[in-house]
C-alpha cells in the first residue's frame, strides 16, 4: 500500500492532480499526512471509498495495488468497461487478467513486479 501513495504522490510532484481511493481509513490518513510532509497536497486528493462503485471515466492514468487474482479478474473488466481510450494503467504485483489486457511493459522488482497497460 505504500508503493500505491508514493506514485500518487510522485505523479502530482509532476504537478497533475492526483486521486487515491482506499477503502482503509488509516491508508487514507496515511496518505494524506504524507502527502502534506512531502509538499504535493496541493495536487494530491486521497479519498475513502470503494472501488467497485467509483466511477473510473475521469481519469487517464490509473494505478492499481492488486488485491490477488480473482480482484484483477473483476477489475480488468471494469476498467475495460469504464477506462477512456489512451488510459495508461499500472498494475502493482498481480497482473490484469489476459482476456481482456496485454502488457506493454513488465518492471521485475523482486516482490513488486509491475505491469503497464495501455487501453487502445
Amino acid at each position: 500500500k505504500q508503493w500505491y501513495q508514493r506514485r500518487v504522490v510522485i505523479t502530482a510532484g509532476g504537478y497533475t492532480h492526483s486521486h487515491g481511493i482506499e477503502l482503509n481509513v488509516w491508508l487514507v490518513l496515511y496518505s494524506r499526512v504524507s502527502s502534506i510532509l512531502s509538499g504535493t497536497s496541493r495536487h494530491t486528493r486521497f479519498y475513502r471509498s470503494d472501488l467497485w462503485k467509483t466511477d473510473l471515466s475521469p481519469y487517464n492514468s490509473i494505478v492499481v495495488f492488486g488485491g490477488g487474482e480473482s480482484m484483477m479478474c473483476d477489475l480488468s473488466v471494469k476498467l475495460k468497461a469504464e477506462a477512456p481510450p489512451d488510459t495508461d494503467i499500472i498494475s502493482c504485483r498481480f497482473p490484469l487478467d489476459a482476456q481482456h489486457w496485454t502488457p506493454v511493459k513488465l518492471i521485475e522488482d523482486g516482490h513488486n513486479p509491475l505491469w503497464r497497460y495501455k487501453q487502445l
